[in-house]
This record gives structure tokens, sequence and C-alpha cells, in this order.
């Protein structure tokens, strides 16, 4: 392998990245076992090692497995063989858990579904994988229940947050969600609802067969809007998964056994069941478990279990940050603050990185970049190894490089191109559909498989990725001109007074074609309005950036929407402007 970094170089060729790596990280082999199998291997002989903490229930691993053997068998007696697909409609609970893995060993596949879909949206999803079984949680059941009918569907299993809860905390829960309760679900449902004690019941006395490994076997999907936008089933292995605990435990960050890894990802996003369960799990980790994160709570959450790990949105960060709880919080407990899932302006990274230094935290913010697709990262920063503004190196057995969007020809260092990964963790595909996946998927000149982000960005020298901003996401003015609202956000970022801010396009006014770029901002509480006067602020602005590359306006707001899992709602920012 070449040692050139010149920056006449290319990435693939060169891959200066891997000199972060260790001889030894650099010649483990990949792991080759199911999701289930790689987990028991890992902790057989830490059984009574702690692996859930669910609002201070702790189960243990040698509890784990025998929760995830009667899960086994219960759908075992139900009719669940290899291939099938079961669909999850869940929060992150236990029991999601349990039947994550119970359905790995009969060969099956979990569906994991935002429980918050539409009637419609689920109903599509039932009739694209002809499932016969749902796993849902009771606030979810009436949507559910309604969109079952004319689908294959013959058993809805409901569980309650409250299953796995202390006693007096399920008693709590039982009183302040009175009207739903798991009971009146199954004596309303005629017969289809069935409650997950009476279904583990079911299968007492069954037995089964557990499925052997099968190299590239699906073993969960993730309903995502990909790099298009339309809603698309990603199907990924027991490789892509295992790869991705390898990777990580491979980054040179203390992951010690015991340790706590705060995990307030949902479920139903790759970055929930990759890097929220099966990794820290898989690492001996005490995945502490929320099943629905109150942006109000975060930061007693970090006071009350000073996890040593988390994976967050950069949402999560700013609220610890603004937190008059975290004033005099120490936070050296913390290793790895890992943050992903949507674009971060170096000024916000800045502004984070002084916090946590100055709260004694011996690490910066722990930067991420990837995808669905790519069973959730493909780069991050290793510890201090850092560099402002960009999403990390390449984790050990990715490739990541930069292309001309047109030709697939690979370009140099600092070049600006298409941002394409190459690694075994990279999806299937899309479930039923080869034209999404044959859109994404691409067979280069080298021969080989590279997944294309839909993401414009640039590598540096020594391997380090920098995202401009999504395909998707560029403005073209009438003109032609081409605007990245990343740059204009990294910008605002270093005006006086904004404590967030979000770009979008829209409509020219006076053109038919075209959209122009409009700023919104968030302004802190002791911003003057001369502060916030458009013209002192285009005034900044063109002091960075060509006139042509400023907005046609900034609008203040109160805060910037977000979707479900905290990333920045540019849709709902675009109908503002309409």
């Amino acid at each position: 392998m070449s040692n050139n970094m010149s920056i006449t170089g290319y990435p693939s060729i060169d891959r200066p990245w891997l000199k972060y790596y260790s001889d030894e990280a650099k010649g483990v082999s990949l792991p080759k076992d199911t999701i289930n199998g790689y987990l028991r291997e890992r902790n057989k002989n830490r059984l009574d090692d702690v692996a859930i903490n669910y609002f201070d229930k702790l189960i243990k691993y040698r509890e784990l497995f025998v929760k995830i053997e009667s899960t086994t068998k219960a759908f075992s007696a139900m009719g669940i063989t290899r291939g099938d697909i079961v669909v999850l409609a869940t929060v992150t609970t236990p029991e999601t858990i349990y039947a994550f893995y119970a359905l790995n060993r009969l060969g099956a596949i979990s569906f994991m579904l935002d429980p918050r879909t539409s009637t419609e949206g689920i109903k599509s999803c039932l009739v694209e994988t002809s499932a016969k079984i749902v796993l849902t949680v009771d606030i979810a059941w009436p949507k559910i229940y309604e969109a079952t009918k004319s689908t294959s569907v013959k058993k809805v299993v409901v569980i309650s947050p409250s299953e796995s809860l202390p006693f007096i905390k399920k008693q709590a829960y039982k009183i302040t969600n009175h009207g739903v309760g798991v009971h009146n679900i199954t004596q309303k449902s005629d017969g289809l609802c069935i409650a997950w004690k009476e279904f583990l019941a079911s299968g007492t006395n069954s037995t089964f067969v557990e499925c052997p490994y099968k190299e590239d076997s699906c073993c969960v999907m993730i309903r995502t809007g990909g790099t298009t936008g339309t809603p698309k089933s990603v199907m990924l292995s027991n490789d892509n998964l295992n790869t991705m605990v390898m990777q990580y435990s491979l980054l040179g960050v203390t992951y010690n056994r015991k340790q706590k890894f705060l995990d307030i990802m949902p479920a139903f996003c790759s970055y929930g069941i990759v890097l929220g369960i099966h990794m820290p799990l898989c690492l001996g980790l005490v995945d502490v478990i929320i099943p629905q994160l109150d942006p109000n709570k975060f930061t007693d959450l970090i006071i009350k279990y000073a996890p040593a790990h988390l994976a967050g949105v950069p949402m999560h960060y700013d609220q610890l940050r603004l937190s008059k709880k975290s004033k005099k919080l120490d936070l050296s407990f913390f290793q790895m603050t890992g943050c992903g899932g949507d674009s971060m302006t170096e000024g916000f990274e800045k502004k984070i990185n002084r916090f946590l230094h100055d709260h004694h935290c011996a690490y910066p913010i722990t930067k991420g970049y990837g995808m669905t697709e790519i069973s959730s990262a493909a780069t991050t920063n290793k510890g201090t190894l850092n560099k402002l503004g960009s999403v990390g190196i390449p984790h050990l057995k990715t490739v990541v490089s930069v292309f001309d969007k047109d030709s697939c020809t690979e370009l140099q260092y600092g070049q600006e191109g298409e941002i394409c990964m190459c690694a075994p963790t990279i999806m299937l595909g899309y479930y039923k559909n080869e034209t999404e996946t044959n859109g994404v998927l691409r067979i280069h000149k080298d021969g080989k498989v590279w997944l294309h982000s839909g993401d414009i960005g640039h590598m540096d020298e020594e391997g380090f990725v920098y995202v401009h901003g999504r395909l998707k996401r560029v403005i073209i003015r009438s003109d032609g001109h081409k605007v990245w609202p990343q740059q204009i956000e990294n910008t605002l970022f270093n005006y006086g007074g904004v404590k967030d801010c979000a770009v979008v396009g829209r409509p020219n006014p006076d053109n038919k074609v075209g959209k122009m770029p409009i700023a919104f901002t968030v302004w802190d509480a002791k911003a003057t309005e001369t502060q916030k006067s458009f013209a002192n602020i285009d005034a900044f602005l063109k002091k960075y950036l060509t006139e042509r590359d400023c907005p046609l306006d900034c609008i203040s707001i109160d805060e910037i929407p977000r979707t479900p899992i905290g990333k920045v709602d540019y849709r709902a920012l675009e109908q503002m402007t309409e």
C-alpha cells in the first residue's frame, strides 16, 4: 500500500487514515457469526455482568440470554421461521431487545418501524413485507389495529413500556396511563392482539432449531428516506452489524466492561439499533436504555448515570451546554460523546468542545458521519484526534473517497465531489427495489461496489473527511450558481448573538426558475436589535462569502424545528417561506 501523502494522491489507494490504527488492529479478521451468536460469544464468560439498565431495573447477561431463549420459543410457536419478516413497531424496551435477538436465532428478520408512523405508512410496510406478526407498544395499537385490515397479519403482540419496570415505577406508569392498558387492548381487538406475557406463555413447550450463520444473510430492515427522500427499506446483514461493532472496538477508545452507555436513540433507526443496542451489548457495557427521551431531562440523565459513552445528535449536547444544572458539572467520566445524524457547524463544534473542556472532559465531541445504508457510521474522530469542521477519519475496514458525481472518476485530496464509501458494512440493498439499489450501489472502475452518499465534500491529505452539504440541499439560483447552505450556516454561527441557525431555499420571486437562500436564526437572549438587523448580518456575511452566496433574507424564529430524532426539519422551514 502506498504511503504517498502528496496533494496529487488518491485516497482509495493511499488510505492515509490507516496510520492512526495500530498494526494489531489492522490484522483483526472480520467476525463471521450471527448477531445473536456474536453477542453470546463476547459475553459467555461474563454472564453476571449487567447488560441492561432499564429505569434502575438491572438485567444481567445471564437473564438477557434466558429472556431471548423464551422469546425465541414463543416466535417459533407462532410459526416464525428463516426468512420471515416480523415488524417491530416499538420503542427501546428490554422486550424489543429480546425480540430482536430471538428473531435472529430463527433466521427471521426484524423490521424496525417507528410506531409514530401514520396508519397508511404502517399498512404499506405490512403489505410490502407480508408480515404475519407485529410487535408493538401499547400506545400505538389503534393505528396498528387499523393498518392490519386486509393484510397477512395474524397476530399483534402488544407490550407496555412498564413490562420490565421495577414494581413501584410500574404502578406509577399504570396510574399515569390508565386509559391504555394491555388488557383493555386485547379485549377490544377481536382476538388479533395478544399481551406479551401470553405470548411468552404460548411458547413454553415449544422447541426450535437455531439458524446457523450464513454470509450476507439479512437480519434487520430499517425504513429510511435514503439518498432520494423516497421511503425505502434498507436490508442490513449479520456481517454489517458485527463488523460495525468490531470497528468501534478498534478505535482506540477505552471501552471497559461495566462502563455505562446512555442509549437515547430510538431502536427504529440504524443509529439506535446498531450503535445504541448491538454495539454496547457486544462490548460488555451496561446499556442504559431510554424508551422515549424527554429533551428537558437529558441533563438529569447525564447527572444520574454518569455514562462513559453515549450517542446523540447535536441538539442533545446543546441542551446539556445550556442547562443551568450543568454549570458546575464534572464531565470527566465522558470517554466517547458520540454525535451524528445531523450536520454540525464549526461554530457549534467550538462551543461544545469549549464546554466539554471547561467541565473536565478529556476528549472533544466524537463526531461521526454515515447513513442507514452503511449500518450507521463510516467515519469518526478517534479520541483526541480531531480536526475542526471534519467528521473524522474512515473506520478501519471502511474506505471513503470523493468522486465526480457524473463520471464516477476518483478525485484527489482537497477536490470537491460526491462522498462515496466501500466497506463490509454497506447494506445488502433496498428491499424489493432494485432500481433504487442500483442508483446508490455502483460498481466503479476498480471493480468494487461503492455506496454513493448524495453528500458533497472532500478529504484532506491525512484522511479527514469534510462534508459540505447534501446534493439535495444545494440551492441553485436562477443564474445556475450553486449555493451550499452549510457554508452559510458555518459563517452565521460566528456572528455575535446567533444561538442556532439553518438555511433553506425558496422560489426566486423574480424568476420562474431557481431558488434563493433564506436563513433562519435563533438568537441569544442578550442579542440586541442592532445585531438582529439584516443589514448588519448581510454586511458581516459579505466579508466571508461572495454576494451570490449570501441569503436573500434572515428570519428570526424562537427555535429551529426538528424531526422526532433531533435532526433539523428542513421541509418545515421551507414551508415557512412558501
